[in-house]
């Protein structure tokens, strides 16, 4: 459990304990989900107790984005993005927000960095400490909407070198099982980012937090980023079914241009069979068999029936 103070012009402060603060000073307790008692450890921090229902829901890895509020606090579960940042690994984690007009409490998964960034920012200085709780809880729910852009990068490049090995003739595609497994993530992503608008939406609408009118610009970007990450995984997911409707046609053609040329070579020997077939039965008088130039007239013929083909297909186009 890290805790830092926050205190108007001045720089941000790692606490173990509550101390008597001045006007305007609040705390941030950043708490990992494997410690299971952390609502009695920060009892001192808070005001009043907290549901069991919501204590409960906070230690819930796989719950979805979701807000309940309190008189006395308000409860947002975003979701962050994963340690794993491959494409075939595009998960995200459950990090639970407690929010008071003193203090904000995030509860994330074990060994996440999700947070450490900000922290080392508002600890060394780098960044100007925020002047309330709404603005903390805006830069901590920036850092988690700043993760899940990531997705769209390393979306957007594993799509455009699967679509490479795709269209090339030259090798066989075989990564159909994580193109699949892909697709199944982007549409659980799609899911979690609706879910997570609609609770940022309904926390904005419901929190009894004082919101200015410039931090509520700043929230209104936060959904437009969101809906940059949703359009993101709907159109990756029409690029796959695209890449798949191409591969199938390439399939298609190279399947067509190898019949087209079997249909060739049949329709080429098929008179070179007759003529063999005719010249080859079983009588005893038959034209040319007692001539020398039988057999140089013969090929001949047949030479000039594949010429004559040839020429035909083409002249039809079939070549």
């Amino acid at each position: 459990m890290k805790i830092l103070s926050f205190s108007p012009g001045h720089t941000a402060q790692t606490v173990e304990m509550k101390t008597p603060g001045g006007e305007g000073v609040f705390y941030w307790i950043d708490i990992e989900r494997s410690d299971s008692d952390w609502h009695e450890r920060v009892r001192p921090w808070l005001s009043t107790r907290l549901d069991e229902r919501h204590i409960h829901d906070s230690l819930n890895a796989t719950h979805p984005p979701f807000y309940d509020g309190t008189d006395d606090y308000d409860m947002l579960i975003v979701r962050a993005p994963g340690t794993d940042n491959s494409p075939e690994a595009l998960s995200t984690g459950s990090v639970a927000l407690f929010i008071t007009p003193g203090v904000v409490i995030s509860i994330r998964p074990p060994a996440d960095p999700v947070f450490r960034r900000p922290r080392q920012r508002f600890l060394s200085g780098e960044r100007k400490s925020p002047s309330s709780v709404a603005m903390l809880l805006y830069l901590l729910l920036d850092e988690v909407t700043d993760g899940l852009m990531q997705y769209r990068l390393i979306i957007g490049n594993r799509l455009t070198s699967w679509q490479d090995e795709l269209l090339d003739g030259q090798e066989s595609f075989s990564d159909w099982k994580r193109l699949v497994r892909l697709r199944g993530q982007l549409r659980r992503l799609e899911m979690t980012v609706e879910g997570q608008l609609d609770a940022l939406e309904e926390w904005r609408n419901q929190t009894s937090l004082a919101l200015e009118q410039q931090l509520q610009v700043r929230f209104r970007d936060l959904d437009e980023h969101l809906k940059r990450v949703l359009n993101t995984m709907v159109l990756a997911q029409h690029d796959i079914d695209g890449l798949l409707n191409i591969h199938f046609s390439a399939v298609t053609q190279n399947t067509n241009d190898i019949l087209k040329f079997l249909a060739v070579v049949s329709a080429v020997f098929l008179p070179l069979n007759l003529l063999a077939g005719f010249f080859g039965m079983n009588f005893h008088y038959l034209p040319w068999l007692d001539s020398s130039l039988a057999p140089w007239v013969t090929m001949g013929a047949m030479l000039a029936v594949v010429a004559a083909l040839l020429v035909l297909f083409r002249r039809r186009r079939w070549l």
